[in-house]
């Protein structure tokens, strides 16, 4: 072997070792980042709040003695018993009655000629735009005892029976309420999980049953809704753990009543039990994220079975509409009649409420005292600016913190197939089973204990920002496997061929190609925490506030004018998101062409 060649080989060898090592070492970081932010975000509050479920004393000492007290108080309470039949009755009830509704909605779009299919598919997803505290505030101010808009209507509309009450005759503020505004908020996503499986079911199996003299009846029963039982039981374990956790509605509606379920039962007895005890506060979460962790397991199982009931092969198909006759027009209405109950009569009295100098029931003589005085006197406050700048940095904060450890999660599973990552991905997976109020919960633990007090994170919008974080973490490392998954990695090896770094292979090829999967998690995450309520709401201080924890404080304090008024603003700056977000959904797509 000559002299030359020799020197070729070792060169080579030496650049081989370089880039080896190189890899080496971004592998070890990425490894070494993703493993420490998620079990920061994620176990590292679960164990303090375990731990301190099994201890005396505040969380802003060091720990206290050892006690299984806190259970023993937990689990010899009453009211505890009575808290979690509340949230289960509400979870069961909202559940199966989402369920039908949306099951019936998916039917229609998919599987029959109703006219103005679009429009209806938009009116089921329109309710998603309002906030959940806002959707309890609005129907408090229809269905309310006695100044309900709805029960005074229906009061009037008794008197020419002959019929006269002071109230009523219906009651927002009881369990029934609580399962009223449940179940309508839920319809939306119990759809948006099953009406694919409508879309892409193969109609071979139902004709055969026709031709078999089979009534649509008989075919819809024993033939669709089997074929959609993964979807159906995915879709209705996924609404029950969301039931579970619900908090606005019980807290808005249910506090007036006297009726608390888990999640409320947890914030109180974290923020306003006399003496303060945050050790029971701790057990009631643990037990509450127990539950949670039981059902997700089921949900996470329901998901991986679902390949068995799969219809659709390589040849195609085209599924076969149902003719409903004369009932076309009716099946619509009951879509235009979800529309006004869900999205049309919240707004319009949210804007009466805030156009108005005190809450009347609109006349002739309360249309005179129309005025915008209240939006101008919101908006002058210098606290208005203040939450609203929490707002936005918290959501875009959030979005940017969940996408990038996301994106480090789901770098480790699908391109390095460490098997760190996989466990890391099981890991933020764990966030889906705990509920908003549990996690603010762990974040104060957290971050009041003495090691963490000088961080200055809790009190700030920072602490808002992990636990948001921490709370979307699930979802976003979903998303960022889906997108990284349809990356082929010959795309990646062929700029290194080219002599570029893994750094600038991932800045100038993944992420471009990975753009409209980060985009669409980050518009996600940021549209949630513009209108979430629970993280901030337990978090909140004075320093921290944002628009949403601003109105529930004017509506306790009885300013129904002002909290309504900020409402609207808080929706139209959703919207201004949305438009935006879907504009820039538009360019990063139109970016990769």
């Amino acid at each position: 072997m000559s002299q030359l060649e020799q020197r070729d080989r070792a060169q080579i060898s030496r650049w081989a070792v370089f880039n080896f090592a190189r890899k080496l070492r971004l592998s070890s970081l990425v490894l070494i980042l993703a493993v420490v932010i998620t079990l920061w975000l994620v176990l590292v509050p679960m164990l303090v709040l375990v731990l301190n479920s099994i201890r005396t004393g505040p969380p802003s000492s060091f720990a206290g003695p050892w006690t299984l007290r806190n259970y023993y108080v937990l689990f010899s309470n009453p009211f505890f018993y009575t808290a979690l039949s509340n949230t289960v009755i509400i979870s069961v009830i909202s559940t199966v009655g989402g369920l039908v509704v949306a099951v019936l909605f998916a039917w229609l779009i998919e599987r029959t000629d109703m006219p103005f299919r679009t429009l209806a598919w938009i009116a089921v997803l329109l309710p998603l735009a309002i906030p959940g505290v806002l959707f309890a505030l609005s129907w408090m101010l229809l269905l309310a005892p006695r100044m309900g808009l709805i029960n005074i209507a229906l009061r009037e509309l008794l008197s020419l029976f002959g019929f006269s009450l002071d109230e009523g005759p219906l009651n927002i503020q009881s369990l029934g309420g609580i399962i009223f505004l449940s179940w309508m908020r839920g319809v939306s996503t119990i759809f948006l999980m099953i009406v694919g499986a409508f879309r892409l079911m193969d109609p071979a199996l139902e004709e055969a049953a026709r031709l078999s003299g089979a009534a649509p009846k008989g075919v819809l029963r024993r033939i669709t809704l089997p074929l959609l039982m993964p979807a159906l039981a995915a879709a209705s374990i996924y609404s029950f753990v969301s039931h579970l956790e619900s908090f606005e509605a019980p807290l808005t509606v249910g506090l007036a009543a006297g009726i608390f379920v888990l999640s409320t039962l947890i914030y109180f007895t974290a923020r306003y039990h006399v003496p303060v005890d945050y050790g029971l506060s701790a057990a009631y979460a643990v037990f509450f994220m127990t539950i949670m962790t039981v059902f997700s397991y089921f949900y996470v199982r329901m998901i991986r079975k679902g390949e068995r009931f799969a219809v659709i092969r390589g040849r195609g198909f085209h599924p076969i509409r149902y003719r409903l006759g004369r009932w076309r027009y009716p099946a619509l209405a009951l879509f235009a009649g979800y529309f006004f109950f869900t999205l049309l009569c919240p707004l319009l009295v949210l804007v009466w409420a805030s156009i108005v100098p005190y809450y009347v029931v609109p006349s002739m003589e309360a249309i005179k005292m129309i005025s915008f005085d209240h939006y101008i006197n919101v908006a002058t406050t210098p606290r208005f600016f203040h939450d609203t700048i929490n707002t936005v940095v918290v959501a875009i904060g959030a979005g940017v913190v969940t996408m990038v450890i996301a994106l480090l999660i789901s770098w480790l599973v699908v391109r390095l197939k460490h098997r760190a990552g996989l466990m890391l991905d099981s890991v933020a997976f764990i966030s889906y089973a705990v509920p908003g109020v549990v996690i603010a919960l762990a974040m104060i633990f957290v971050y009041l204990q003495p090691a963490l007090r000088p961080l200055g994170i809790y009190g700030s919008i920072w602490i808002i920002v992990l636990g948001l974080a921490t709370q979307y973490l699930a979802f976003a490392t979903r998303t960022t496997n889906a997108g990284l998954l349809q990356i082929h990695q010959e795309l990646e090896e062929a700029g290194s061929v080219s002599g570029a770094g893994r750094l600038r292979i991932i800045w100038k090829i993944t992420v471009p190609l990975l753009m409209p999967s980060l985009v669409a998690g980050w518009v996600w995450v940021v549209a949630h925490s513009l209108r979430t309520f629970s993280v901030p709401l337990v978090l909140a201080s004075e320093n921290n506030e944002v628009l949403s924890v601003w109105i529930w404080i004017y509506w306790q304090a009885g300013r129904i004018p002002e909290a309504a008024a900020i409402g609207v603003m808080l929706i139209l700056l959703t919207a201004l998101v949305g438009f935006a977000a879907k504009k820039l959904v538009g360019e990063s797509l139109s970016g990769m062409r």
